[in-house]
């Protein structure tokens, strides 16, 4: 979803944030902005993903535009002694449109989008599930996955478990409303026909899963649900970002996360840590609110180009600061 800019569009964006309350639903732990300068820029980034040792970051970075479909670039970087590196266009990106990348429990199989090619080809303007392994030579050239994870509707977002079922978004036939997510367990060497997440899809939006290590829970980003957290008046939907829990019952009442992880804003693209310790999101969070603070033309201008500009930052909470929204016993029983 692209995000206005320049100074006219802040300034009417300031004017619509004003609007309906919303309640603080988290335990106010504030999300902090992960990789400041190097991940997280005054650009438009993300959509993070880690090696099992934390060590390397995919993460996606969009071009600016109001007009025209973004082109966006898969990019990695790498940490340190305890820094992250400036980040490189990642080697099986850079052609075409990719984005969101999802990477395997032994690292060596990363899943993203893409519009790239394919024979026969499929519509004008959707988007594939690929992937890459790594091999001696470094990453192979992408493949696409084909059916039945794919089809001639929209295929992305991916997100991978530890023992290899791919969740996903698609617009395909057979779904809910325009978006919906899908699971597909990995079985034999191959993977299964994907099932729709019918405890969790509406007749609206639901994309781009976030799936634990573990599969105990699903963090994931929705539009127009009555908790939302979107201002009246907002210029158009934005997503907030929802969890729920597995148990045998099937998938919990999907729940918002609520303040401060959830804002008026767009929250999207959650990602577990491999750890299972950190839930990373983007959002397009900005300096512009209501009531506005008085500020002069250079206070205004270092923050228009500030790291808080209204583009897409990379953030991160602790998943201790989610951990109350699982149902108590008495819910599950229910």
């Amino acid at each position: 979803m692209s995000k206005s800019c320049g100074l006219a569009a802040l300034c009417a964006l300031a004017i619509l944030t004003g609007g309906k309350g919303w309640a603080a639903n988290s335990t106010g732990v504030q999300p902090e902005i992960f990789g400041a300068s190097t991940i997280s820029t005054r650009d438009d980034e993300l959509a993070i993903a880690f090696a099992p040792d934390g060590n390397t970051a995919w993460f996606t970075k969009r071009s600016p535009t109001t007009n025209t479909t973004p082109r966006s670039i898969i990019c990695v970087t790498r940490r340190v002694d305890g820094r992250w590196i400036e980040p490189a266009v990642a080697t099986f990106s850079g052609t075409w449109n990719d984005f969101s990348t999802a990477v395997s429990s032994d690292g060596n199989r990363i899943v993203f989008a893409s519009d790239r090619p394919t024979e026969p080809r499929r519509p004008a303007g959707t988007f594939d599930l690929w992937e890459t392994h790594r091999g001696d030579a470094g990453w192979s050239e992408p493949r696409n996955l084909g059916a039945p994870i794919n089809t001639d509707a929209n295929e992305s977002y991916p997100s991978l478990a530890a023992d290899g079922t791919l969740y996903f978004a698609s617009s395909r036939p057979g779904g809910k409303g325009a978006s919906d997510i899908w699971r597909a367990r990995w079985t034999e060497g191959h993977y299964a026909e994907p099932e729709n997440l019918l405890e969790i899809n509406t007749p609206g939006y639901e994309s781009q899963p976030g799936v634990a290590p573990d599969q105990s829970y699903l963090v994931f980003a929705s539009i127009g649900r009555a908790d939302t957290m979107e201002t009246a008046g907002a210029p158009y939907h934005r997503t907030d970002l929802y969890i729920s829990f597995h148990n045998a019952n099937g998938w919990s009442e999907p729940r918002n996360l609520g303040a401060p992880i959830n804002s008026p804003f767009s929250e999207l693209t959650p990602t577990i840590s491999p750890d299972g310790r950190w839930l990373y999101f983007a959002s397009d969070r900005s300096f512009v609110s209501l009531p506005m603070r008085r500020l002069n033309t250079d206070q205004y201008e270092a923050d228009l180009h500030g790291l808080l500009n209204g583009w897409d930052n990379i953030y991160r909470v602790p998943i201790s600061a989610i951990e109350h929204f699982r149902p108590s016993a008495r819910e599950k029983q229910q």
